[in-house]
């Protein structure tokens, strides 16, 4: 190595927006200067992909490898025959699993080679849907001395938890987790290979989210509560529960009003839901915002009221705002969220979320407790950098 630094490769799906990605982002742009980074990714797509550090090489996949990285409708510009390799191969997935279709498209990607470090940044899904892989380049198309996964879930309630995922995970050297919480949800399930797992957690560009969210923020009226989630709809989420707690807490005159951002599976049945309990006026759909964060400003309180989350990257951006938490408990709650001063950890089920936002509009001096000490706080990511180093430097 002339310059003396350990050559990296990252391996991820795509630089779609998304926590995994963001997260991704971050870590380049903290450790550029310390390590020689090449990123793989599968497909070379998505709002982050001017993102990344001119430093960092960046590998596009094979055309067919590309596959695992894009959705069916983006296939279209690659051509039908694209589109239609995908179509099948989702369907015999769905069907059967996605084991047969990512080892076909594994085989078609040349092997890389001349690395210190392979690193896959994502972990698997279930293994019905034609999504991931990247455990599976990292250790059948990479030659590296070391190779290392990030578990961006909790292990035991995300629907990765399979046979084959955990014969996977033995034959990495190292496994990270990006918090405490999924490092013990993931070591109870798997304790043989609690020895290989580490907690890494997520970088942040804190400058970044009080820059964007300076720009042009968005005004609430001060006679509400305005709770704002920022959150991939899809059913992990928890958003039509909560939408019949808002439409609850409404219905008994209280003065909230929750504005949603974000997209997915679930929108359709999330605005049925808000029609069929006439709580337009209460909820709102703004859809994905190429910034977010705007939308955060001048909000009450962030909610996020999830079946189950590992490291939320939204806490981080709420709490370098000064945007007090409620969140359900999930694997990383308490962790994450210091009670009655970072925010407020209900109990997970519809109940709970109802209780926690009826004490909070009772008692609004709470809110005000909990962003005085957020705005005193100093953030940084030198715990995540310390923690990394670690990860990529330490001799077992």
């Amino acid at each position: 190595m002339g310059n003396g630094k350990k050559k990296l490769l990252i391996v991820n799906n795509n630089l779609a927006t998304g926590g995994v990605q963001r997260s991704l982002i971050n870590l380049l742009h903290e450790i550029k200067d310390t390590y020689e980074v090449t990123i793989f990714v599968f497909s070379h797509s998505g709002e982050y992909k001017n993102r990344i550090s001119p430093d960092a090489t960046v590998i596009e996949a094979s055309p067919l490898l590309r596959l695992l990285g894009m959705s069916q409708a983006q296939t279209k510009d690659m051509g039908y025959r694209y589109y239609y390799i995908r179509a099948v191969l989702a369907l015999y997935a769905k069907i059967v699993s996605n084991h047969l279709a990512i080892r076909l498209l594994l085989l078609t990607q040349e092997k890389l080679t001349g690395f210190d470090i392979a690193i896959s940044f994502l972990h698997n899904a279930g293994e019905k849907s034609l999504y991931g892989g990247c455990n599976e380049f990292v250790l059948r198309r990479v030659k590296a001395k070391e190779k290392m996964t990030f578990l961006h879930c909790d292990f035991s309630n995300y629907g990765g938890d399979t046979l084959k995922n955990r014969k996977t995970y033995r034959q990495f050297d190292k496994i990270a987790t990006v918090s405490e919480g999924c490092q013990q949800s993931f070591c109870e399930a798997v304790p043989e290979l609690a020895a290989k797992t580490q907690c890494v957690i997520n970088c942040h560009d804190y400058g970044d989210y009080i820059s964007q969210a300076n720009d042009n923020p968005i005004e609430y009226p001060e006679s509400r509560l305005n709770i704002v989630t920022i959150a991939r709809l899809s059913p992990e989420k928890g958003i039509l529960r909560a939408v019949d707690v808002i439409n609850r807490l409404a219905k008994e005159g209280r003065l909230v009003r929750w504005h949603i951002v974000g997209d997915g599976v679930q929108r359709k049945e999330i605005e049925n839901s808000i029609d069929q309990c006439k709580a337009s006026e209460h909820i709102i759909l703004y859809g994905n915002q190429e910034n977010p964060y705007r939308y955060l400003k001048n909000a009450d309180l962030l909610f996020l009221p999830s079946f189950h989350e590992a490291a939320p990257m939204v806490f981080d951006e709420a709490k370098c705002l000064g945007i007090p938490i409620m969140t359900t408990h999930t694997t990383s709650a308490k962790e994450m969220v210091a009670e009655g001063k970072e925010g407020f950890v209900s109990e997970n089920s519809e109940n709970g979320i109802y209780k926690t936002l009826k004490s909070i509009l009772d008692n609004p001096r709470g809110l005000q407790v909990c962003r005085e000490y957020l705005l005193q706080q100093q953030y940084s990511n030198e715990k995540a950098l310390l923690q990394f180093h670690s990860l990529i430097d330490e001799r077992n």
